[in-house]
């Protein structure tokens, strides 16, 4: 294919630009996606204003959904896709020989590719990310068909936001039947980590949210929260203790990002209980902990990054089934020459918008 394509170009802390780029030629190993739908992740708004560390310039961009523009034969056979099928693409890149690709925790991949993350803009073939009209499909890709039947604004939510939870709470958190779980934050990742403690049978499952939230916490209600708490009216400790009769949370989960919200949780989780933390605060913030409460309850407090193709497998089928309108999540769509407003409202830079998720549609 011969021509060029835009792409929002993330040029320096604080700066976006739509560039053209040469489409590139498809070898065997190679495809060309056109995009369909792109979200835009937490992470973004920090990457654009340069909180989080992030090779520039780049194309962000890697919740991706599109359909298969070009494939060559090699690629074709591995993926089992074909032209003109939906997929939807996982950011990480796989080198395939490193010690993380071999044991099969490829998010780990020391090879340092991703899509949206960690390949420049200025190395061929340029189009290494999601925000733009298409995409180029590199050896190591992992890409899965979706159904044309989903809405785009649930499938964009495949292989990043629903994997995530089911990454979070039920993998590495390990919730299970009758577990309480208590979610801080009623974002993307926190309705996300609502439908996954949801589907692993915890109960109760309790999100906490702001008074600003009262559209997100409803929406956690239908995704499968049996308590919903608005920390600016009523103090958090005390109602969970009271839904839980003083036994207090079996997991935490803190996708806030907010360092008050997560030493909160050594309060709300009982002994012996597990508290994850998914929520980015920034290289430059630090977070104090009542270490003597993580000794004393011997807590394991577990870290979570990205997630696994296992987990993307189970979101697939998750959202296929169409058991929850996860396309009530997104609240904003923006063409591709609004990218940069559409990161500053997923960051909260716009006075007066408040959105849950962010999408692009080129």
């Amino acid at each position: 294919m011969v021509g060029k394509s835009r792409a929002a170009v993330l040029e320096a802390a604080g700066r976006i630009s739509i560039r053209e780029f040469d489409i590139p030629r498809i070898g065997p190993g190679e495809g060309l996606l056109r995009l369909e739908m792109t979200g835009v992740c937490g992470s973004d708004p920090k990457f654009y204003h340069g909180k989080s560390a992030v090779v520039m310039p780049i194309i962000l961009g890697h919740e991706i959904l599109g359909h298969i523009e070009e494939i060559g034969e090699e690629a074709s056979r591995l993926y089992g896709v074909g032209k003109g099928d939906r997929v939807v693409v996982e950011a990480n890149i796989r080198c395939g020989s490193c010690p993380y690709c071999l044991s099969g925790d490829y998010q780990f991949c020391q090879g340092g590719h991703g899509y949206g993350t960690r390949v420049s803009a200025d190395e061929p073939p340029h189009l290494w990310g999601g925000y733009g009209e298409f995409m180029y499909l590199t050896p190591g890709s992992v890409v899965h068909k979706i159904s044309t039947e989903v809405p785009a604004e649930a499938a964009v939510l495949t292989t990043a936001v629903i994997a995530n939870g089911i990454q979070w709470v039920r993998r590495l958190a390990g919730a299970s039947i009758g577990d309480t779980v208590v979610i801080q934050g009623p974002g993307q990742q926190g309705l996300a980590a609502t439908i996954a403690a949801r589907e692993s049978g915890a109960s109760p499952i309790v999100v906490t949210g702001l008074s600003i939230d009262s559209q997100r916490l409803a929406l956690a209600r239908e995704f499968g929260a049996d308590h919903v708490i608005d920390v600016e009216r009523e103090d958090v400790v005390g109602r969970v203790e009271e839904i839980t009769r003083g036994r207090m949370a079996d997991i935490v989960v803190d996708v806030t990002g907010n360092p008050r919200a997560v030493a909160k949780s050594l309060d709300l989780v009982r002994p012996m209980g597990t508290i994850l933390c998914a929520g980015l605060t920034g290289t430059d913030t630090l977070t104090s902990l009542a270490i003597d409460t993580l000794v004393h309850k011997q807590l394991r407090l577990q870290g979570a990054r990205s997630k696994s193709s296992e987990a993307v497998v189970s979101a697939l089928k998750l959202v296929e089934s169409r058991k929850y309108p996860l396309e009530k999540m997104v609240s904003h769509r923006f063409p591709l020459e609004r990218a940069e407003e559409a990161v500053k409202t997923a960051g909260g830079d716009i006075p007066g918008v408040y959105a849950t998720k962010v999408v692009i549609v080129p």
